[in-house]
């Protein structure tokens, strides 16, 4: 009877920790293989994104950028920044202690989803202009991401605190709400989200370096949307202007 009981529970642990593991050491999961919201690893979360990018960028050279020469040149340019900012993490967590309690709601790892959304919405694409453009906004932000790691002066570069002006030329302008997303979740309108105080300017928000859309609206006016290039120097706090009218 003794020994039935200490097999099940063999058998239950490996059963726990298979869970446990997750593929590929993405962090814990619970039973269901669902993400743990209280608990994960910081750093397996990371190798698996970066994972994730070398294995859609092989895969749409062997696509894309087989007959065209902009991707192929993207694709090599996104594999490029991905080593180096996968080396630069790497560092940082040898360097820094984790700890036990970590917080999946990262968002700069949110935001490297994103490019990995773009990849992977490019391989289903059968338009090859639609696709060619998903590859460039997934390009640019990850170019922008390794220029603030490469500029910054703690190594990783991966917040900047956001002020925005909204002006007609010269003249300030105020009473307007200031709504942004990342360029390649423009798309989605969850993703949506706006600077807690009206301009101008606004409060300060902190945004990890990347391509964005912002936008401003007041009443019934709403401003056609402006890329925006958040990061790149190492720049640690920034502040930008979106044109209005005087009187929406």
């Amino acid at each position: 009877m003794r020994r039935s009981i200490a097999i099940m529970l063999l058998l239950l642990a490996g059963i726990i920790d298979v869970y446990s593991a997750g593929p590929g050491g993405g962090g814990r999961k619970r039973l269901g293989g669902y993400d743990d919201s209280l608990k994960d690893n910081p750093q397996a979360d990371y190798w698996a994104v970066w994972r994730r990018f070398k294995m859609s960028t092989d895969e749409l050279t062997k696509t894309i950028g087989a007959t065209n020469a902009e991707a192929a040149a993207l694709l090599e340019q996104i594999q490029t920044n991905v080593h180096y900012l996968d080396d630069k993490w790497d560092v940082w967590f040898k360097q820094h202690k984790q700890p036990q309690a970590y917080s999946i709601h990262d968002d700069y790892l949110t935001s490297l989803r994103t490019d990995l959304r773009l990849l992977t919405n490019a391989k289903k694409e059968k338009d090859g202009a639609r696709a060619l453009g998903m590859v460039r906004d997934a390009a640019l932000d990850m170019q922008i991401k390794a220029d603030n790691c490469r500029n910054s002066s703690d190594g990783l570069g991966k917040e900047i605190r956001v002020k925005v002006h909204t002006k007609s030329g010269d003249q300030e302008i105020g009473g307007y709400e200031v709504y942004f997303v990342s360029k390649g979740m423009f798309d989605v309108k969850s993703a949506h989200d706006r600077f807690p105080r009206q301009s101008s300017p606004t409060d300060e928000k902190v945004l990890c370096p990347g391509g964005y859309a912002m936008w401003a609206r007041k009443k019934n006016f709403t401003s056609e949307p402006i890329t925006l290039h958040i990061g790149g120097r190492g720049e640690t706090k920034i502040e930008v202007d979106i044109p209005v009218p005087a009187e929406p």
